[in-house]
């Protein structure tokens, strides 16, 4: 009880892992093995040497932006605006600093201010805090794979509330931002408000009744993206 309180995360007992036939089982060495994995996943190796030579070239190109830092989306932020990332915040494990949201939601209107003026003084400074470069990596198993095998666990990263906090107030300005400007594409449902997949299955399901009515074929090409999150190139 007092673990769920503190937003603290049970995985419960990892098992023994098997690499190359060989049992890993001390702590330690399941914790490197865990690590291993996770960074080969994300390794640029997955990539072809076409594929790695095209992002090399692409990642030379400057972006076509200019800004005088004057923009409204460069203002400090409010106390609504923190009032309202806090307020849509769910309850979920804490980080590193152990801070989680109902120490948050609780907090009185002077702490409010103090928390608000060093969140501002961070997006002025562009002084990132240490702190919230490091977070607490879970290994969940996949449900129905080998708990064996370290390629059938995801990480979960538990990263700061707080860190959170702000990253929801800048996502809020962006949306924004982008949506007032059109610069989102108008087929795109994820990261939209008042849009999700029911969107696209709707469209889907029409298009392919119109394509009953009329006599003609309906086709569609669905990609599964094995690892995509690891290898978001």
């Amino acid at each position: 009880m007092v673990r769920k309180l503190a937003g603290k995360y049970h995985s419960g007992d990892i098992p023994h892992l098997e690499v190359n036939n060989n049992k890993i089982t001390k702590i330690q060495e399941v914790s490197n093995e865990f690590a291993h994995t996770f960074s080969d996943n994300s390794c640029s190796h997955n990539y072809n040497s076409r594929f790695q030579s095209f992002r090399s070239e692409a990642e030379t190109q400057h972006l076509r932006f200019k800004s005088n830092n004057n923009e409204s989306y460069n203002n400090q932020f409010s106390v609504k605006e923190l009032s309202d990332a806090i307020s849509k915040a769910h309850d979920t494990a804490v980080g590193p600093d152990d801070i989680h949201y109902q120490m948050l939601k609780h907090l009185p209107k002077e702490a409010l201010q103090t928390l608000l003026g060093a969140l501002n003084d961070i997006w002025y400074s562009g002084n990132f805090p240490d702190s919230w470069l490091t977070s607490t990596v879970v290994a969940v198993p996949k449900r129905g794979k080998d708990k064996l095998d370290p390629s059938n666990y995801r990480p979960i990263a538990l990263t700061s509330c707080i860190c959170k906090i702000m990253e929801r107030m800048i996502n809020n300005r962006s949306v924004w931002y982008l949506e007032r400007n059109n610069v989102i594409t108008p087929v795109q449902s994820d990261f939209c408000k008042q849009r999700s997949t029911t969107d696209h299955l709707v469209q889907l399901g029409s298009f392919i009744q119109e394509a009953f009515v009329q006599r003609q074929h309906a086709v569609a090409i669905f990609f599964d993206l094995e690892k995509a999150y690891e290898r978001t190139c």
